[in-house]
């Protein structure tokens, strides 16, 4: 993403355009660029979690719009790059999502029943919490996804390999493995509350924000899962790149090699807190993107910590799930409803 100035051009077209919220000038930025926001969803329905492949925009809204009728569940949606319609891939249900995940074929999400009522118990079969899959190229509105496991417990994060899917769930006590094309589920890890999980070849890395732990296990072998950080001010989201392990700590971000052995210290980023906890984190290039949803911004961190954080947009209403590729930096809005994004091309 490369930087330009605002021309007469782009603020013409910002008061045409509904969704172009014009330019703004970002102190810090090298020649005082000129960064470009543009909101591309609103009246969403609290908006949450949101990933991209290279064609199209995934989030989820928690909550019921007009569109859902008089259902209490939320919705699965999509938005072409760079066209306004936002598409409905699932019928109104009372159904609501929460984690998304994506691979080159399919969408993958997990989900709660708000029409159960009573105690859920998996030993009777109950199926309130839900992980599925939806074919990117299925008819749309679709009934619902195929069903990878039912049970109680809800997956707060998603991670894919190749062939399996990953969930944290951490009111079950465990991180739940599943093969892709469905079958029987195996409990990777049993014990804590993991809420956050990311996969590496054979490594799986979860954060459990109650024991405010960092945790590892190879699923190539028997070894044992391994607590690699203890005492941590509560663990948040993790993401990867090519070269570290990143996640969110306290009101900072902590950055750990993925080559790195027992023992490596952890790199804590920021030289002084953000104002308040982050709520989403994404990477691109050489920088992390990170949405601070208690003080209404998002800001950009260069990965070696350089500098210190740049804000690159302000006075959002609920900045939360956010990510990041060549196109562009998206994030939900969840209390004002929208979807909004960066691009300094």
């Amino acid at each position: 993403m490369r930087s330009s100035k605002c021309s007469a051009v782009t603020l013409a077209l910002a008061a045409l355009a509904p969704g172009l919220n014009g330019c703004a000038e970002i102190a810090g930025l090298e020649d005082r660029q000129v960064i470009q926001l543009m909101t591309i969803a609103e009246n969403q329905a609290d908006p949450r979690a949101i990933a991209l492949d290279e064609e199209a925009i995934y989030w989820i809204n928690k909550g019921s719009d007009g569109s859902q009728g008089s259902f209490t569940g939320g919705a699965l949606r999509r938005q072409i790059k760079d066209d306004w319609a936002v598409i409905d891939l699932l019928e109104p249900s009372n159904e609501v999502p929460d984690a998304i995940a994506l691979d080159a074929t399919h969408v993958y999400w997990s989900s709660t029943d708000a029409a159960f009522k009573g105690e859920c118990d998996p030993d009777e079969g109950d199926t309130r919490d839900k992980l599925l899959k939806l074919p990117k190229a299925a008819p749309i509105p679709a009934a619902g996804g195929e069903i990878l496991w039912g049970s109680c417990g809800a997956a707060s994060a998603i991670a894919l390999s190749a062939d399996n899917a990953y969930s944290a769930r951490p009111n079950a006590n465990r991180i739940t493995s599943v093969s892709k094309q469905g079958g029987s589920r195996t409990n990777l890890t049993e014990g804590g509350e993991p809420a956050y999980v990311v996969i590496d070849g054979p490594l799986v890395y979860w954060t459990d924000p109650k024991n405010k732990t960092l945790s590892v296990i190879d699923i190539s072998g028997d070894a044992p899962k391994k607590e690699l950080f203890s005492e941590l001010e509560p663990p948040g989201l993790l993401v990867l790149d090519e070269a570290n392990l990143y996640w969110l700590h306290g009101n900072n971000v902590m950055r750990y090699p993925r080559s790195g052995a027992g023992g490596d210290a952890a790199v804590l980023l920021l030289d002084e807190d953000l104002p308040s906890p982050p709520a989403g984190i994404a990477t691109y290039g050489d920088y992390l993107y990170i949405t601070a949803k208690e003080a209404k911004s998002v800001y950009r961190l260069r990965k070696d910590g350089a500098g210190g954080p740049q804000e690159i947009a302000a006075n959002q209403e609920g900045p939360t799930g956010i990510a990041a590729d060549a196109t562009g930096v998206y994030w939900t809005n969840s209390g004002s409803g929208q979807i909004v994004r960066f691009n300094d091309e």
